[in-house]
C-alpha cells in the first residue's frame, strides 16, 4: 500500500535504464504498459522518480509476498501506520494474527451469505434513488454509497454515519498517499482519527447483545482479543479498504463489461457468467495496483542487491498480466482457461479480510443494475477510464439509462 518512499539515493544502486524513465504519472495513466516494458529485461527495478524498487514479475512478487521476514510491512514511517496506527495491514507475526483473526468473523463465509439480504437492500435503495431515464455517473451515485453503507452496517454504524464517515475516508484517502509528509494534510487525518474513535466509543463501553457487527463482537469477547484503541485502528483500516476497494470493483467491472459488448451480453444473461466477468475484472483491472513492503536489511532479489532500507513496492496489477501465467493478459477474457488466479486481493496473511464481501456487493450491484435498465451503455464520451497509481477506478462512470 501506501509509503513514504524510500530514503536510498540513485548514487548507491546500480542504473537501470527504463526503471529510470518511469514515473507516477505513467503509472496513474497507464500502469500495464510500464510494466511490458519493465518486464522482459528489468522485472526488478529501481524508480528514482518514486524513490522505491518496482516487482512487476509474477513469480518474483510472490517471492517477496512470500517472505515476510524479509520484505515487511511494519514501517514507522508509512503513512498508514503515521494515519491509522498499528493495525492488520501493517503489522507481522502475532500482533497481525491476533489482529486478523479477532475481526474475521462478520467476514467469514457464513457471516457474509447472512448479510446478504442487508447488502440487497442498501443496493435496493440505491437503485431507487436513481432516475429511470437519462443520463448518470454511476461511481459517486450508486458504487460509492452502496460501498460506504454497507461496510457501516458490518462495522455497527448507523446510517445517519454515512455521509460523515465518506467525509473521513476522503480526508484518510489523502493522508494515505501523503509521501511529503504535509502537516495539513496529517493534522485533518488525525483529527478525522480522533472523531471516528469517539463515534465508536459508546458502542464499544456498551455494545448490542443481539448485534453481530465487528465492534459488537469485539467489544463483547471474553476475555478481550483487542483493546480499544486496536479495535478503532484496525476498525478505521476495515473502513477504508472496504470503501476504496468495493467501490472501484464495482465500477471497474462495470466499466470492462460495457466496453466489452460480447461480456455485457452473457453478464446480463447468466449469474454465472456475471461472476466470470467480475473475477475477469479484477485480474485486469484491480482496485488496489500495489502491495509495498520495507526491508529491514539488504536482500537479493533476481540477482539485484535491494539495501537495507529500501521501499519494495509489488505491482499487483504486473503480476495479473504476466504473460508467463496468462494467454493474451492484455485482453479481458472471462472465460480463461488458466488455473492460476489473480492477486488482487492480495496473498497470504495480508489477503483482504473482506474479498468475499466485496465480490458480494459487486454482484448484486450489477446484477440490479442490469435487470432495472436494459437499455444500459457507457456513455464513452462523458466517461473517463480508470487511473490512479495505488488506487485505481474509473474518473466518471457515465451510463445512458435508456
Amino acid at each position: 500500500m501506501t509509503h513514504l518512499g524510500s530514503t536510498i539515493t540513485p548514487s548507491v544502486v546500480p542504473h537501470f535504464p527504463i526503471g529510470a524513465t518511469v514515473t507516477q504519472a505513467q503509472l496513474s495513466h497507464d500502469p500495464y504498459a510500464v510494466f511490458q516494458r519493465l518486464r522482459p529485461t528489468e522485472p526488478v527495478t529501481w524508480a528514482p522518480a518514486l524513490g522505491q524498487w518496482l516487482v512487476t514479475n509474477r513469480d518474483l512478487a510472490m517471492e517477496v509476498l512470500r517472505d515476510p521476514d524479509r520484505y515487511r510491512t511494519d514501517e514507522e514511517t508509512s503513512p498508514i501506520r503515521d494515519t491509522f496506527g498499528p493495525q492488520m495491514l501493517n503489522t507481522e507475526g502475532d500482533v497481525q494474527r491476533r489482529y486478523k483473526l479477532a475481526c474475521a468473523p462478520p467476514f467469514n463465509a457464513r457471516a457474509v451469505e447472512d448479510s446478504r439480504a442487508m447488502v440487497q437492500g442498501i443496493v435496493d435503495a440505491r437503485a431507487r434513488a436513481l432516475p429511470r431515464a437519462g443520463v448518470v455517473e454511476l461511481r459517486t451515485a450508486y458504487a460509492a454509497p452502496i460501498a460506504v453503507s454497507t461496510i457501516a452496517r458490518v462495522i455497527g454504524l448507523p446510517e445517519a454515519m454515512d455521509e460523515r464517515l465518506r467525509d473521513w475516508y476522503d480526508t484518510f484517502a489523502d493522508a494515505l498517499v501523503n509521501y511529503a509528509r504535509d502537516d495539513a494534510t496529517r493534522t485533518r487525518a488525525h483529527a478525522a482519527v480522533l472523531a471516528f474513535r469517539a463515534a465508536i466509543a459508546p458502542r464499544l463501553a456498551a455494545p448490542d447483545a443481539g448485534e453481530r457487527t465487528l465492534l459488537a463482537s469485539l467489544a463483547r469477547a471474553y476475555p478481550r482479543l483487542l483493546d480499544d484503541r486496536e479495535i478503532g485502528s484496525n476498525a478505521l483500516i476495515v473502513l477504508f479498504g472496504g470503501i476504496e476497494t468495493t467501490e472501484a470493483l464495482i465500477a471497474n467491472a462495470l466499466w470492462a463489461i460495457l466496453t466489452h459488448p460480447a461480456a455485457h451480453a452473457r453478464a446480463r444473461a447468466s449469474d454465472a457468467d456475471l461472476d466470470r466477468c467480475i473475477e475477469e475484472s479484477l485480474r485486469w483491472e484491480p482496485a488496489v495496483q500495489t502491495c509495498t513492503r520495507y526491508v529491514p536489511d539488504a536482500a537479493l532479489l533476481h540477482g539485484v542487491a535491494i539495501p537495507r532500507g529500501a521501499v519494495v513496492q509489488v505491482m499487483l496489477g504486473a503480476m495479473n498480466r504476466d504473460p508467463a501465467h496468462f494467454a493474451n493478459p492484455e485482453r479481458f477474457d472471462p472465460w480463461r482457461t488458466e488455473s492460476v488466479v489473480h492477486t488482487a486481493f492480495g496473498f497470504g496473511r495480508h489477503f483482504c479480510l473482506g474479498a468475499a464481501l466485496a465480490r458480494l456487493e459487486a454482484r448484486l450491484a450489477i446484477r440490479r443494475l442490469f435487470d432495472d435498465w436494459p437499455a444500459l451503455a457507457l456513455d464513452d464520451r462523458r466517461s473517463l477510464p480508470p487511473s490512479g497509481h495505488e488506487f485505481r477506478k474509473p474518473g466518471a462512470l457515465v451510463v445512458g439509462l435508456g
